[in-house]
């Protein structure tokens, strides 16, 4: 497998727009078939209002959360572009990268939950829930009560 650029230099850093629509940024490398990626970080942009007008606010998050794998193997049929990430966008790259990775280690210093663990705060949960009525839950429950509509 060939590796495009080996990230010796913050540029080296690919982004890759998947069919689903996905944007992924890390390494990779490519075959005749396949293109594996390493340490894919999703990049997504949220519209939000402010005081001025629409503003795009640009995040990183783990592509597929909940595992350790670091890489990852796409079919090149899914792959609509793949492109060198900017100068800036691979400094965000690899302080959030660097963020997950110390996040992580964290993580991996506490002991696991045993299944009587859950269950037990499951049971807690429940008991808060079964304590706090619909008016603790709903703000507007008492105005709803009295037949008053909410807009």
């Amino acid at each position: 497998m060939q590796t495009l650029n080996e990230p010796n230099h913050p540029t080296d850093y690919r982004l890759v727009k998947l069919m689903d629509g996905s944007l992924l940024i890390g390494t990779i490398s490519v075959d005749d078939n396949h293109m594996r990626i390493l340490n894919p970080l999703e990049l997504t942009t949220l519209p939000r209002m402010t005081e001025f007008g629409m503003k795009e606010d640009t995040t990183l998050s783990r592509w597929i959360p909940f595992t350790q794998d670091k890489e990852f193997v796409i079919s090149k049929d899914k792959i609509v572009v793949i492109s060198i990430a900017t100068v800036e966008l691979a400094h965000y790259y690899e302080v959030v990268l660097q963020k997950i990775s110390d996040t992580d280690e964290k993580l991996a210093l506490r002991p696991t939950l045993t299944p009587e663990d859950i269950d037990r705060i499951l049971d807690i949960a429940e008991d808060m829930d079964m304590q706090i009525g619909p008016e603790d839950d709903d703000p507007d429950f008492e105005l709803l009560e009295k037949g008053t509509t909410v807009h």
